[in-house]
């Protein structure tokens, strides 16, 4: 229950950040932080275009050490100089705000982590990998279809209400799934801000490179 209560925490707290103008534009900034490192413009992302994938699984990824130093436009050492391939299973997807699919990938002993899918309209300028996150994003795109957009609108404001934000400041909604998948994708160390499915080191694919979907994970005997 601990666990549970810690997870409502987070969730209460991110939530009310974005109620208010300052901190919805703090949060957006936050996360487009290392922009075009997620996006794979950066110059050491030139040195990962051809390199063979690095086999591993969801518990070897959260078990990677982070960084003392996450340079603000280039890539670590080692994980985020790496091009990394794993099995999992898609819990659950939505559509962000920044035009990522988010995606919480679990392996068989619910362990979980992210992986992300950027929109390849807002790619930053001169990504290395614009080609195949863009088939990556049309693969996911043909699996769902347009329930990957489906996102429920946010709640009309009060009347008068000082803490109302714009629409697009609200939180979206995490649609659950059960897909079996082996992704590819860069890895990168984001930060913990309550993200659903976060690893505790915050290690992401991010982003993916390449999906393949196996259909449908099977229902776990009780």
């Amino acid at each position: 229950m601990a666990g549970d209560a810690i997870g409502e925490y987070l969730a209460a707290s991110k939530r009310a950040v974005v109620q208010t103008g300052a901190g919805a534009q703090a949060l957006t900034a936050a996360v487009h932080q290392r922009w075009s490192v997620k996006t794979g413009a950066d110059a050491d992302a030139a040195k990962l275009v051809g390199q063979s994938p690095t086999a591993t699984t969801i518990a070897s990824m959260r078990a990677l050490a982070v960084p003392a130093v996450l340079p603000p436009e280039g890539r670590s050492q080692g994980t985020e100089e790496t091009v990394w391939q794993l099995d999992a299973t898609i819990t659950g997807y939505k559509l962000e705000s920044d035009g990522d699919y988010h995606l919480v990938i679990a392996d068989g002993q619910g362990r979980t982590m992210i992986a992300e899918i950027p929109d390849p309209s807002k790619l930053a300028q001169g990504s290395f990998f614009a080609a195949p996150i863009a088939a990556a994003r049309q693969a996911f795109d043909t699996q769902f279809g347009i329930h990957a957009h489906a996102q429920a609108p946010a709640p009309a404001p009060e009347p008068g209400a000082a803490h109302a934000v714009a629409p697009q400041a609200a939180l979206p909604t995490l649609i659950k799934a059960s897909e079996q998948v082996t992704l590819t994708g860069l890895g990168f160390f984001d930060f913990a801000h309550g993200q659903d499915g976060v690893a505790p080191n915050a290690i992401e694919l991010h982003p993916v490179i390449n999906i393949e979907f196996h259909g449908q994970a099977p229902v776990a005997n009780a």
